[in-house]
């Protein structure tokens, strides 16, 4: 993910960004007392950088790209890209195999066995296979992905990864973290608090914090629509504004960009500061999306990108 490891491997240059953000963004009534040590836990506990996992290619040059390397023990959505010589592939399933590699060097063992179906994107260029897959222990496995070509031929690639005990981000079932993210209030144009270019006020209107306590089903995006570069990442934000249409006035819609410093980091990344917000949730790659019941509770996990139609069947399960 682009910028995000130069901003989250030292603690130091963590420490210092946050100090800088919290002395901008922080309500008056935050006192220095819980600002510290707040700034002091996240510097310890940065969160780790997981970009898309690329497998081999075949031998035909097709190749799996998984979106979602934060996996933990139980059910977790899983969405990955596949590639070929000619470009995304769009075949509307694919199979899939999770197989276990253990440690001690034995047998690798098939766990579970699903159908991927294939989500295509706003503007119709890319898209992503979805299903869900249950973990029932840590540590090394691999995806087998079987997958229908045009020529009447199956291809097969894997792609392998880990899984832990929990993931990084929160999990599905977790309390929502109530964070007080900038608003429109808090700044003088939307330019301020996005670096997008779609500027939709009405995204920018209210905090997690504020959201969550209101009895209301919540939906926040956590992306960097100008900085989303990877195979796996796509406008996220567009989809939300789309769903908030749907269901105006029925629950919160809410975006906040991994970058606290927006105008400043136009054209230069390196400048870029990361939101504590995001350090808080500990996300650990570009795009994430959470959907929460009335009572702050998450119902909903996406990471990489979402269609309007996943993001609307989750929200539709909490009203």
């Amino acid at each position: 993910m682009l910028g995000f490891l130069a901003k989250t491997a030292s603690s130091v240059a963590l420490l210092a960004g946050l100090a800088m953000a919290t002395a901008c963004s922080s309500p008056p009534a935050q006192t220095p007392a819980t600002v510290e040590p707040f700034i002091e836990t996240l510097a310890v506990q940065a969160p780790q950088e997981l970009p898309p996992i690329k497998g081999p290619k075949s031998a035909s040059g097709y190749q799996a790209i998984l979106g979602t390397p934060d996996l933990g023990l139980g059910p977790n959505r899983i969405g990955f890209v596949l590639t070929s010589p000619k470009g995304i592939v769009k075949t509307p399933t694919a199979a899939v195999s999770s197989v276990h590699v253990p440690a001690d060097g034995s047998a690798a063992q098939t766990v579970e066995t699903a159908t991927a179906e294939f989500h295509l994107w706003p503007y119709g260029t890319r898209g992503l296979y979805v299903t869900s897959l249950d973990f029932d222990r840590a540590g090394a496995w691999r995806l087998d992905i079987a997958v229908g070509t045009a020529e009447g031929v199956t291809e097969v690639v894997q792609v392998s990864f880990e899984v832990r005990e929990s993931p990084l981000a929160p999990a599905v079932g977790a309390k929502a973290l109530r964070s007080v993210n900038r608003t429109a209030r808090d700044v003088q144009r939307l330019t301020q608090i996005t670096t997008g270019t779609l500027l939709d006020a009405e995204l920018y209107q209210t905090t997690i914090a504020d959201a969550v306590a209101s009895g209301r089903p919540t939906v926040v995006v956590f992306a960097s629509p100008a900085f989303c570069a990877t195979e796996v990442c796509g406008p996220q934000v567009d989809v939300l504004k789309e769903l908030k249409e749907r269901y105006k006035g029925q629950a919160n819609f809410i975006h906040v960009d991994f970058y606290d410093n927006p105008e400043e980091i136009q054209g230069d990344l390196s400048r870029a500061v990361l939101s504590p917000v995001i350090a808080e949730w500990r996300l650990p790659s570009i795009e994430w999306t959470f959907v929460i019941d009335k009572g702050g509770v998450i119902v909903g996990r996406f990471e990489a990108f979402a269609t309007v139609e996943e993001l609307d069947a989750a929200l539709r399960r909490v009203f």
